[in-house]
């Protein structure tokens, strides 16, 4: 096995224990601080993880322009043009959830097989974008085996913000932060909110659902070059 798919196979084996956790384990300080805002953990049958999907009401991509692991400018309404995005939000210094999570869209890269960049982009955002440099991120990448058609994106926390609140995926204390996977069609305003780690081809399957079929299968219909 080498040695990103044994980084990769720990990360999954970490999100069956650690689905129902936050990113990180909070102070008593800060834990008393977020007791307004901070989401609640997913609901657990026989204490395992429910994935829940639903669409998701009103997710806007803003033509913000953040900055991918490579130091290039990137505005997210180009990453849309023509393709499924596939969105989640992590961040690098987390101990608990993002790296399963990360390791779950490195997985889904090889599910969606010609499908991804062509079709389809997967979308990491950064939740502490004062952290995580282009540098940071690419290096964080790099781990998961990153491949073209997914990014990795950070910026001014402005910027990052204004994102995160457009697609509801802001968490005011990271640390509380609970896994969620946006997939939508931005032409068509329509998207699919995933609250859960959703294995791989749970993931592929929804994605699938919008995919034009054809020829070539599920993944039909070659995207712009947008």
């Amino acid at each position: 096995m080498s040695a990103l798919s044994l980084h990769a196979s720990k990360a999954l084996l970490l999100a069956g224990a650690l689905a129902v956790a936050s990113c990180g384990r909070e102070r008593a300080g800060d834990e008393r601080a977020g007791e307004a805002t901070a989401a609640p953990p997913p609901p657990t049958v026989d204490g395992a993880a429910v994935v829940r999907s639903a669409p998701a009401q009103g997710v806007v991509v803003p033509d913000e322009e953040l900055v991918d692991q490579d130091g290039a400018p990137v505005r997210l309404r180009e990453l849309s043009k023509g393709r499924v995005l596939v969105v989640n939000f992590i961040f690098t210094t987390c101990t608990t959830i993002c790296s399963p999570m990360t390791a779950i869209f490195s997985r889904l890269q090889d599910e969606l097989g010609d499908a991804l960049e062509r079709d389809v982009r997967l979308v990491s955002i950064s939740l502490d974008p004062a952290m995580d440099t282009p540098e940071r991120l690419k290096e964080y990448a790099e781990r998961f085996g990153r491949r073209r058609g997914w990014v990795f994106l950070t910026g001014s926390r402005e910027r990052v913000n204004r994102v995160l609140g457009a697609l509801g995926g802001r968490a005011p204390i990271k640390e509380r932060h609970t896994p969620i996977s946006l997939i939508g069609r931005e032409a068509e305003g329509r998207w699919t909110r995933i609250d859960g780690i959703a294995p791989p081809r749970r993931l592929a399957e929804e994605v699938r659902a919008f995919l034009p079929r054809g020829p070539r299968g599920p993944a039909a219909g070659s995207a712009d070059d947008g």
